[in-house]
């Protein structure tokens, strides 16, 4: 299995507290046959430039380096925060995609509408770097809740979604989670850990849950999906029916 969305690397961001926390974390993750981690910590543009980020996130990266368990890949990246407004140049973005690939882990606002602007902007991304976004925790957005058929827009922008693990356990979550997979929209899976309490990487019970709802053959194709990202490979997703949402349910 494939981990493409964590926050494990200490003192960087809301993650990690420590290296001990953060290698303990990576040592669960390969207990639960997790086989290559992307470490994506938070970027905010506000708070320093790329470079001052990559800078902080190696030496974060150094400390864990010679210690992690033995077979575990890892690879570093970011959740970059994409607002619209006062971002880097699109070549600087490029900077934070995914090591070794073209893909990039997007988190869009959680507290603000998503303007045509926010979205002609992430489209620009795309059309002048070639980069793929993965749109980080679809399921957890407010937008996409209110109007679920956001997530065929961005499939068919040429974003990725990835949704959180954690989310087909979540009450408040579960519902649009098992949606998106039911409608082929889930194309990368994460745990988002933070730690090893509220926010654990927990994909044994998450998968054991997909199974237990007949969604196996989608978790896989996720899978390998993450795979191809991984290498590199062009993804085409499928373009499933976009969901509805009718009467607070989800179609």
């Amino acid at each position: 299995m494939i981990d493409i969305h964590t926050h494990i690397l200490p003192h960087i961001d809301d993650g990690a507290k420590d290296t001990a926390t953060a290698l303990a974390m990576l040592h669960k993750e390969w207990e639960q046959g997790v086989e290559e981690v992307v470490l994506t910590s938070h970027f905010y543009g506000r708070h320093r430039s790329p470079e001052q980020f990559l800078e902080k996130r190696n030496a974060a990266f150094e400390r864990l380096r010679l210690q992690l368990p033995e077979g575990l890949k890892v690879r570093l990246g970011a959740e970059v925060h994409f607002t619209g407004r006062n971002m880097p140049e699109n070549e600087e973005l490029c900077r934070l995609a995914i090591e070794g690939t073209n893909y990039i882990l997007i988190e869009f606002p959680f507290t603000t509408a998503w303007t045509g602007e926010l979205l002609d902007r992430l489209n620009d991304f795309i059309l002048d770097t070639g980069y793929t976004p993965i749109i980080a925790h679809a399921e957890r957005y407010s937008e996409i809740k209110k109007c679920p058929a956001l997530i065929s827009e961005l499939v068919h922008m040429g974003c990725l979604i990835q949704v959180n693990v954690g989310s087909f356990l979540n009450k408040r979550e579960k519902k649009l989670a098992f949606a998106i997979l039911k409608h082929g929209f889930v194309h990368c899976l994460g745990t988002d850990t933070h730690d090893l309490e509220d926010r654990s990487p927990d994909f044994t019970a998450a998968k054991l849950a997909v199974e237990k709802a007949g969604y196996q053959a989608a978790w896989e194709n996720a899978e390998k999906i993450m795979r191809s990202v991984l290498k590199n490979e062009e993804v085409i997703p499928e373009m499933g029916m976009p969901i509805k949402k009718v009467f607070g349910f989800y179609r």
